[in-house]
């Protein structure tokens, strides 16, 4: 029997561009149905672990761990939002060996709200690796008529992304 340490994280979520985390009602700087949080505009640090977790109203959401010097973060979204498709889009392109920075992005524009999750290395803008020009194997969104509007199903080309954080994650031998 060896010593054991409790190795607690700092949950992070994403909403409407901000990094929020749990706070109190004493130190906070948003308040969202009677709870209380703080903003952040981006975190840097190495991604150590990546998982497909059981998210809200049986969603799934992936859950991403990032090492910084002030600790250990999981950063969580939905499987089924954009920031899940630009990030996973991108991970082709990130070096695991290297910190990253990410930033959550959201524009609303009338109706229309557009979200991202934006990720930097090395003072450079990852790029996507699959693009509208370039979708590579990747499977298109499929339009779908929802009480007389147009909107898409990406349930194929979600799976599709999965598989591809998997694989990454393989070649860089890191956990998954």
């Amino acid at each position: 029997m060896g010593l054991n340490k409790n190795q607690s994280t700092n949950a992070l979520y994403l909403f409407q561009g901000k990094i929020i985390t749990k706070a109190t009602a004493g130190s906070h700087d948003l308040e969202k149905n009677g709870k209380f949080y703080n903003q952040f505009d981006s975190i840097e640090g190495r991604i150590t672990n990546v998982k497909i977790v059981d998210g809200y109203e049986s969603n799934k959401d992936v859950a991403i761990t990032i090492n910084d010097i002030d600790g250990t973060y999981t950063m969580y979204f939905g499987v089924n939002s954009n920031y899940f498709r630009s990030f996973a889009r991108s991970i082709k392109n990130v070096d695991f060996g290297s910190n990253i920075e990410f930033f959550p992005t959201y524009k609303k524009e009338g109706e229309k709200i557009s979200t991202s999750l934006l990720m930097k290395q090395k003072d450079k803008w990852i790029k996507r690796f699959y693009t509208v020009d370039n979708m590579g194997d990747m499977p298109s969104a499929m339009p779908v008529e929802v009480n007389g509007k147009v909107t898409y199903d990406y349930k194929d080309q979600n799976e599709f992304l999965i598989q591809e954080l998997i694989s990454k994650f393989d070649e860089e031998k890191l956990p998954f």
